[in-house]
């Protein structure tokens, strides 16, 4: 029998305690009206996790944050595929470890950065429907790589703080912003990432942060933590009226 609950009454911090407490193995659906996600836990231990934000596999992901090639994804996946029939069971994850094509803890910190995300996405849920289906399978998405429960619920404490202050400032995804005219004197101490180039670069001539989000595949978080920052340091300016808060 499924075990059910609803995010008013039971927590998703309280049941992943007690999927961990349980060392359960199995999926963990969430449902509302305008989103769905899931959770992969074997024994007590999440090892993958989707959303709306978050839908493709971890091969995928790997693929597209440009972790290893589509040749190398192609490759493992065909060695897994031939180790399946000969009762093998290497992971996918080892693998792309084994094959050389990327580094352990590389892979490692990659994927547990990317189960975070997800999650954090799912812990802002104040709405929805729990069901956990006992030990149903996600073996497609399991590259031999788990989080503990309790460095989840701590790191979606953390953000979930952060995310507090970013909304402040940016209590909308609707919220605009441009380069600033004149930036201010703490600018000349930034030295800026990849990414904050790019978000940069889109705000010539002002954007949403609903359409950066768009146009550069961040998620909401991600793109606003950016903002705020160099907000903050005085390189972008908040333009318009602050319409009413999206939540999510």
């Amino acid at each position: 029998m499924a075990l059910e609950g609803n995010l008013k009454d039971f927590s998703l911090a309280d049941m992943f305690r007690l999927l961990a407490s349980g060392r359960k193995t199995g999926t963990l659906y969430l449902e509302r009206p305008d989103a769905q996600g899931k959770v992969c836990f074997k024994k007590g231990r999440v090892f993958f996790a989707s959303s709306n934000w978050h839908r493709e596999s971890l091969g995928r992901r790997l693929v597209k944050a440009g972790v290893i090639s589509e040749k190398q994804l192609r490759q493992a996946l065909g060695l897994q595929k031939i180790q399946k029939k000969e009762k093998a069971d290497r992971r996918l994850g080892q693998i792309l470890v084994d094959e050389g094509y990327l580094d352990a803890k590389v892979l490692e910190s990659f994927i547990q950065e990317q189960i975070h995300d997800t999650l954090f996405d799912l812990f802002r849920w104040d709405e929805g429907q729990l069901r956990f289906e006992a030990d149903e399978a996600c073996e497609e998405e399991d590259i031999g790589i788990s989080v503990s429960v309790e460095n989840i619920i701590m790191e979606a404490s953390r953000r979930l703080e952060l995310w507090g202050r970013i909304r402040q400032k940016i209590p909308s995804l609707d919220t605009e912003f441009v380069m600033a005219s004149a930036p201010g004197d703490k600018s000349m101490e930034i030295h800026l990432k990849p990414r904050e180039w790019m978000l940069l670069c889109y705000l010539h001539g002002g954007r949403s942060v609903r359409e950066l989000v768009e146009l550069t595949g961040y998620n909401d978080f991600e793109t606003a933590k950016i903002l705020y920052g160099m907000y903050a340091a005085g390189l972008i300016e908040r333009i318009g009226v602050d319409v009413e808060s999206v939540a999510e």
